[in-house]
């Protein structure tokens, strides 16, 4: 297995013309696999029923988001850990600081040692358009 890449040409954003175009390495994205097709892989494992499945997740799901809203961290192991964060805008005192500075909520992913273990070891194959196209037909 190896991740997909094909070289694109980019200029320089503010420059009339673009300026000298340079070439970088972007990620070819394969099919994307929708939540039904994880669970019918799953389900060929044999490993648990999906209505079962369903259930465990839809639970895991709502008692991420409590935590999550209540400011706390989210450890999954070797899955990594979810963190709750803010971007504020920024104030000449800390008085001035309130709610209404926060301008978004997210929620970071940090992958656990073990998975990111496991990005050490990617492969890399560049693709062109031409080849792209013969692997659609």
């Amino acid at each position: 297995m190896s991740v997909k890449f094909k070289a694109i040409p980019k200029g320089y954003p503010g420059v009339v013309g673009g300026g000298v175009t340079k070439y970088y390495a972007n990620i070819v994205r394969g099919e994307k696999i929708d939540f039904r097709d994880l669970l019918v892989e799953i389900e060929e494992l044999n490993v648990v029923h999906p209505g079962v499945f369903l259930a465990v997740l839809e639970a895991f799901l709502r008692k991420t988001n409590q935590h999550l809203l209540n400011g706390r961290a989210v450890h999954l192991g070797q899955l990594g850990t979810f963190y709750p964060s803010i971007s504020s805008s920024s104030a000449e005192s800390e008085d001035e600081v309130s709610s209404n500075s926060i301008r978004r909520f997210k929620i970071i992913y940090r992958p656990s040692a073990l998975l990111q273990e496991g990005l050490d070891h990617v492969k890399f194959e560049k693709v062109s358009d031409a080849s792209r196209e013969e692997n659609a037909a």
